[in-house]
């Protein structure tokens, strides 16, 4: 009897748990890191088409240019912050794609000079043009520089 078990367990194949791990879980990980890092490009390029009014509810608002290369260092975490905060509109930044031909009286109604440009919507004085997370985040939760 424990001969024809081992018969039976030598022809079933041996899969180690590294094997399992390289062939299924680590595909999995891969995809989904490469998704969250991907995610926020592709709105990036497509968002606002038009955007007709200034969000006033809004805490902020961030002036971009997609072919900016700042303005692609600094929209990818404008993105999760808005993504994270999808319920609480007073948290979110409205972004405003000035590249696009729809969007480009905005560069003339506030005097954008520069881009990514963070303006608050309660003061549209207060500006910031950064690529600085730190300063970022203190400028919008103070205002000011």
């Amino acid at each position: 009897m424990k001969q024809r078990i081992k018969r039976l367990d030598k022809n079933k194949p041996s899969r180690s748990l590294t094997k399992i791990i390289i062939i299924k879980v680590f595909p999995v990980i891969a995809f989904l890191v490469a998704g969250f890092l991907l995610v926020p490009y592709g709105p990036m390029y497509f968002q606002n088409n038009k955007v007709a009014n200034v969000n006033t509810k809004a805490e902020a608002i961030l002036f971009y240019n997609s072919n900016c290369s700042h303005c692609q260092k600094v929209y990818p975490k404008i993105f999760w912050q808005n993504v994270l905060n999808f319920n609480n509109e007073s948290k979110q930044i409205q972004i405003i794609n000035v590249q696009n031909a729809n969007n480009k009286y905005y560069l003339a109604e506030f005097a954008i000079q520069s881009t990514p440009t963070f303006m608050k919507t309660t003061n549209i004085n207060q500006r910031l043009v950064s690529t600085n997370s730190h300063q970022i985040k203190q400028f919008i939760q103070k205002g000011g520089h």
